[in-house]
């Protein structure tokens, strides 16, 4: 029986070349992307909230990539999240601003380093949660870039890959998949860098 070498394809293409000519890099490909798993749940109970640690790791990621150990943050769609300045259409979670994030510039004038958004992942989720109508992401995102600094985070954490939401105003420089226990959806949070 003839074993092929184990450092080839069936095509006799060596794992390096083929690796090489796919783009692989593995400085970039490991710094873009990371995984976490992180124990659910928090001791609040809020429904529709990040696992135990998510925001805390989540934020100091952007400290680190930011290169400022106390960045200026903005937490909208708070929920029950502790960090920043914190926004939310619900009185409950005792925000420090009430308001919709579709007109955040109305409410929030100064400029952040790091926008942190926790959205309703769906229109059924917005509604039966949250008791909100359905999210516009093309609004919300370009309200809180009128809140950013150059050179500052949008974070996005949600269910989905969500796409950029200014391709000309943005670039993802890291996202993080977030797993919390079995038969769930993983979580993920995309960095988007706003250009100088």
């Amino acid at each position: 029986m003839n074993t092929p070498e184990l450092q080839t394809d069936v095509e006799g293409h060596s794992l390096h070349a083929v690796v090489r000519r796919a783009g692989w890099n593995a400085q970039s490909q490991t710094g873009m992307n990371l995984a976490w798993f992180l124990p659910r749940p928090k001791p609040d109970h809020y429904k529709g909230g990040m696992p135990l640690y998510a925001e805390e790791w989540l934020l100091g990621l952007a400290a680190t990539i930011l290169n400022n150990p106390e960045p200026k943050i903005l937490n909208i769609f708070c929920g029950m999240n502790k960090f920043g300045l914190r926004v939310d259409v619900n009185p409950e979670v005792k925000p420090d601003i009430l308001a919709d994030a579709h007109e955040l510039s109305k409410h929030v004038t100064e400029k952040f380093d790091v926008i942190f958004a926790d959205p309703p992942y769906s229109t059924e989720e917005a509604r039966d949660i949250y008791g909100t109508p359905p999210l516009k992401y093309k609004t919300w995102t370009a309200e809180a870039t009128k809140c950013l600094k150059d050179g500052g985070l949008l974070i996005v954490y949600h269910k989905y890959v969500m796409p950029n939401p200014n391709p000309e105003q943005y670039k993802v420089v890291k996202r993080v998949f977030i797993g919390n226990r079995s038969y769930h959806l993983p979580r993920v949070a995309i960095y988007y860098a706003k250009h100088a």
